[in-house]
């Protein structure tokens, strides 16, 4: 069985010795001008463990030094070459496009965590104050229920509104040095922003300054930094699918490319 770590610019060999899951040796599998690199494995792996992640992504940050890499989810195999070369054939032109677009460039992870408990907390205080000399003739239950739907409304509201400005001010350095990025905010109360920005390799100095300035900037809030990796949120295929060779099974390009996002964009 062969699995597949990306897809890479390159129909030749892989000079150097570079090992995968199970110890297995890489190699890449030529289609026209790209190639996919694979290794061999003994029966499909059906759960990702810390060593399997860690495996897949070491070989793909390995092939990023020479090589644009197109990252290939984790956990896939397919039975035989043939239905390589097949789904090959199908994407060929789509690949190619993306290599297009992705050549030179690296990925960036960015995740804020802020003390939401603290911020809620500022935000009632200053609405109490603004309140507390407000008198209210009408103390019924129904009166009373719109009061406190309207108050947390507002506080909530306003929580929203100044986790965009925090955001805000946080994109506007991290952005300018980037070609491309996708922002997840308030994913959790505290986890104020999840971010992966797409950087050119020549402009991934700038970009870590721009993050060194923003951390140090306020004490209140926690980065998690890292990269950089081949571009796993950047990669766009289409959403169809062919029969793979003839062994029954379909190969469907946006299932197999778009990876989550690699385990250690968690890791400071």
């Amino acid at each position: 069985m062969i699995y597949i770590y990306g897809i890479i610019d390159s129909n030749g060999q892989i000079d150097e010795s570079v090992y995968g899951l199970e110890g297995s040796n890489v190699y890449n599998i030529p289609y026209c001008d790209i190639g996919a690199v694979v290794s061999e494995v003994n029966q499909p792996i059906r759960r990702v463990t810390e060593s399997v992640v860690l495996e897949h992504e070491a070989v793909a940050e390995k092939l990023m030094e020479n090589f644009t890499v197109l990252p290939v989810r984790l956990l896939t195999v397919l039975d035989k070459r043939e239905n390589v070369l097949s789904m090959m054939d199908d994407y060929y032109g789509d690949f190619k496009d993306n290599m297009d677009r992705l050549r030179g460039k690296v990925e960036f992870g960015v995740k804020v965590i802020w003390p939401a408990d603290k911020v809620k907390s500022r935000i009632i205080n200053a609405y109490r104050t603004r309140n507390q000399n407000v008198h209210v003739s009408d103390d019924s239950v129904e009166r009373k229920f719109i009061r406190d739907k309207l108050k947390e409304h507002k506080i909530d509201k306003a929580f929203k509104e100044k986790a965009d400005r925090c955001i805000n001010a946080i994109d506007i350095f991290l952005g300018k040095f980037a070609e491309a990025k996708k922002l997840e905010t308030l994913r959790t109360e505290n986890l104020l922003l999840s971010a992966v920005y797409l950087v050119r390799k020549d402009n991934q100095n700038n970009f870590k300054e721009a993050f060194e300035h923003i951390r140090t900037a306020r004490d209140d809030l926690k980065y998690l930094f890292s990269g950089p990796w081949p571009p796993y949120h950047f990669v766009i295929v289409p959403r169809k699918s062919q029969p793979s060779g003839d062994s029954g099974h379909t190969v469907t390009a946006d299932k197999v490319i778009l990876q989550p996002t690699p385990m250690g964009a968690d890791k400071a």
